[in-house]
């Protein structure tokens, strides 16, 4: 075998198993939106805007079961809202599905607490539509529907 191919051939591996060991881990991105799906719905809960508006890209939309649409800005709103208080907001069977930089999460949430006086128990079944960033992932989109259970 030439020596000089046997240099190159050596080197290349070496540099190849240097990539390897030096590259970020791999991110598990089911894992990774689970997380930050149970995140946003402790953010309701916790009556924390700040931190519900930190999953939102900036031009978020949620359409709900009248099929209005709600920009960010109200979706947060409600959040901080005195009239309004969240006891319960739990997501169950996630369904991830990620295609490169775009994800669906699809669940089903148990909603508990009070407009004003009137108490609430209800579920709803969810998409958000969630969009990678070089800030990580955020929801660019979300509906729901009223389930009855």
């Amino acid at each position: 075998m030439n020596p000089r191919f046997l240099r190159r051939a050596v080197l290349a591996a070496a540099l190849a198993c240097s990539a390897a060991s030096s590259a970020a881990p791999v991110v598990d991105d089911a894992a990774e939106l689970t997380r930050l799906d149970q995140a946003m719905q402790r953010a309701v809960v916790d009556r924390d805007p700040v931190a519900f508006a930190s999953f939102l890209t900036d031009d978020y939309v949620l359409v709900v079961s009248n099929s209005r649409m709600v920009d960010k800005s109200a979706v947060v709103a409600e959040i901080d809202s005195p009239d309004a208080r969240m006891d319960v907001n739990d997501s169950t069977d996630l369904r991830i599905r990620v295609h490169g930089d775009t994800a669906l999460v699809i669940a089903d949430l148990h909603q508990v607490g009070r407009n004003g006086d009137t108490p609430f128990d209800y579920w709803v079944r969810y998409t958000d539509t969630w969009i990678r960033t070089p800030a990580g992932w955020k929801c660019v989109s979300g509906h729901a529907t009223r389930l009855q259970k």
